[in-house]
């Protein structure tokens, strides 16, 4: 379950996602744990995909990993990150050395031996790609069940190659498979997403009011700050880019 309102093009950072090494991570609680173990076998993703996932509740990490801010009101987000181009190199195996790799983590054998072998002349590159998952902190506990699995869902059909956009949550088909997946009736997840979606817009205006309002000059919508923009901003639902043409004006300002 995730919602993401509309926002200004911004400005995307290089991605920094955990290394390797350090995977699988989850920076969360047990629970968001258990419900990634519970939905990932339901899902049935295949077992090795966990090697390339990190699981944060930290909107700071996850943008540091993404290389891209979350919107305010963004309850779960999941992103995939193409192999990084630090690892390109890094990640060029040989083939032969690929093969004693997966030799050894098959069945043992009896007996031990060694075996040489020349370096492959080709090396081929071996996958370094990212699941990278963000769930918010403050939710209900239905609310965080449900966000584990919709994460999953995106993650799946990512795997399975059929990533999709939502046209309009908790209306769109991936609603639909959510409360397949749970056993919810979509009502309750849509009623469940909206009251998680006020929760988290309540605080967030409790510890930083509204003080500015920008606009579009081209198609009207209204954009609502807590603070200034430090730098010129178009508008995202006119284009997802950059577009001088689209840019906002201060509308008012309540200080």
């Amino acid at each position: 379950m995730s919602k993401q309102a509309s926002k200004p093009c911004g400005v995307r950072r290089v991605p920094a996602p955990p290394p390797l090494s350090l995977l699988p991570v989850v920076h969360g609680t047990a629970e968001i744990s258990a419900w990634i173990d519970y939905y990932w076998a339901k899902l049935g993703i295949p077992n090795e995909e966990r090697r390339w996932l990190a699981v944060t509740q930290d909107r700071q990490e996850f943008a540091h990993w993404t290389g891209r801010r979350l919107n305010s009101l963004t309850l779960g987000c999941y992103c995939y990150l193409p192999q990084p181009l630090d690892e390109q190199h890094s990640s060029l195996v040989p083939q032969a050395a690929q093969a004693a790799t997966s030799a050894r983590s098959g069945p043992r054998a009896s007996g031990s031996h060694h075996v040489h072998t020349q370096p492959a002349q080709n090396p081929v590159l071996a996958p370094s790609h990212r699941h990278l998952i963000f769930i918010e902190p403050d939710l209900l506990p239905l609310g965080l069940e449900v966000t584990v699995a919709h994460e999953l869902i995106h993650l799946n059909d990512r795997i399975r190659g059929t990533p999709r956009r939502h046209r309009c949550h908790g209306y769109d088909a991936i609603a639909i498979d959510e409360a397949a997946l749970t056993g919810y009736p979509v009502e309750t997840l849509r009623a469940l997403l909206h009251e998680e979606t006020s929760r988290r817009e309540a605080a967030l205006r409790r510890a930083r009011p509204i003080r500015y309002v920008y606009v579009c000059p081209s198609c009207g919508k209204e954009y609502h700050r807590a603070r200034r923009y430090s730098r010129e901003v178009s508008c995202g639902a006119c284009d997802r880019a950059f577009n001088p043409a689209h840019l906002l004006v201060l509308k008012a300002a309540h200080l």
